[in-house]
């Protein structure tokens, strides 16, 4: 019997749903998959020892900015246009993830949108009613967001809005939403020059950080966790985050009951993950199959909330039934027009110092609130064109 090896993202080292398609797929096809989960935080590093030793798995769930590397290492192969078309039609797919299997200058696509992680508003309706502020228009561009925070905050609301400051990846994917929607970009299609810092991207930054000012010194310097945590125990009124919150187990049903999601301001942020082919693998046929039958959208719709995530076909999230999904297909339109980060050779350097910067630049207006945030941006800004600019051209 003919056996494949899959590497999943996750941190838990078993998932019921997963186990039992896979299960589903092996009575269909005979094909036995042995799955290993891989953390996030490890997995950067198993996938180069993966290109660079040619062994390990024939299917491997991988982060959508790490395309552009791999493909550099000559790690994965692309698929074919045979391929595609036993994969089902490529125009369900969120066009932005589609986007993001391609490198700049070339129509080759090179993994499969599996799983879909977008930038969501969370909000509490009761808080919003309570304030006088329409749900409808309370986020429906940057100032509306500034003005209902600003509201909140006037009611006696004593946390209107939390993210998390300490370093990690998502105050990235957070920013590029007010930063491309100034018309900003972080790095050029084909990724040669340094963009984040051009008047249109520090537009995009100045006002991202200046929604500091509505979280006070206890909301500060949280991690990922500690920012879903305090708006899951209702410390906190709107928070920025992905669809895993809705399954934080702080969230009680009557506080589940009362939340509101929307898309945030600006353009709408996409990211998750592809399923990519590896390059030495002998096993293509089966792995093909293997991709195609997790990329169904019953398959999708299955496994993306055991995920935390979404599934990256726009007919799997538009028929949704689970309360939450089914909750978002008001928004599906608006997932049409999102954006990913560009597959580039060193986005995973560039990516690791934007964290840290952005890090550098939360701690600075955060223990300093008299300092104008400008000077603190355009300083950081600026350090890190001059040194990413270097590091490129080197």
């Amino acid at each position: 019997m003919a056996e494949l090896v899959f590497w999943v993202l996750s941190s838990d080292s078993s998932n019921a749903v997963l186990e039992t398609l896979l299960a589903e797929f092996r009575a269909r096809t005979g094909i036995r998959v042995q799955i290993q989960f891989i953390p996030w935080e490890a997995a950067w590093d198993e996938m180069v020892k993966v290109a660079i030793y040619r062994k390990g798995p024939d299917v491997s769930e991988i982060g959508s900015t790490w395309m552009g590397d791999l493909v550099g290492m000559r790690g994965i192969r692309p698929f074919t246009a045979l391929d595609l078309r036993a994969l089902g039609p490529v125009q369900d797919y969120v066009p932005s993830l589609l986007q993001s299997a391609r490198l700049a200058g070339s129509s080759d696509i090179w993994g499969i949108p599996w799983m879909m992680d977008a930038r969501l508003l969370f909000y509490r309706r009761d808080l919003l009613a309570q304030a006088g502020i329409d749900e409808a228009k309370a986020f429906a561009t940057p100032a509306a967001l500034d003005a209902t925070l600003h509201r909140l905050q006037q009611a006696g609301v004593e946390i209107p809005w939390v993210i998390p400051t300490r370093r990690n990846w998502i105050t990235l994917h957070n920013l590029a939403v007010w930063v491309w929607g100034h018309g900003g970009d972080f790095v050029s299609p084909d990724g040669k020059r340094m963009l984040f810092n051009t008047p249109e991207a520090r537009a995009g930054f100045q006002e991202y950080f200046g929604l500091g000012r509505f979280m006070p010194p206890q909301a500060h310097h949280l991690t990922i966790v500690e920012a879903d945590d305090c708006f899951s125990q209702g410390q906190a009124a709107v928070t920025l985050s992905g669809a895993w919150l809705w399954d934080n187990p702080h969230l009680t049903p009557q506080l589940r009951a009362n939340i509101g999601v929307a898309l945030p301001p600006g353009v709408p942020y996409v990211g998750g993950s592809q399923l990519v082919l590896w390059e030495y693998s002998r096993n293509v046929r089966d792995a093909l199959k293997l991709i195609r039958f997790l990329t169904e959208a019953r398959a999708m719709q299955r496994y993306a909330p055991e995920a935390g995530k979404l599934p990256a076909r726009l007919s799997a999230l538009s028929e949704a039934s689970a309360p939450f999904y089914a909750s978002l297909n008001s928004l599906a339109p608006g997932l049409v027009d999102s954006r990913s980060f560009h597959s580039v050779s060193l986005w995973g350097m560039i990516e690791d110092r934007l964290a840290t910067t952005l890090r550098d630049i939360w701690s600075d207006i955060l223990e300093s609130p008299e300092t104008d945030s400008v000077v603190i941006i355009d300083r950081h800004l600026q350090a890190l064109t001059q040194s990413l600019e270097l590091a490129v051209r080197g």
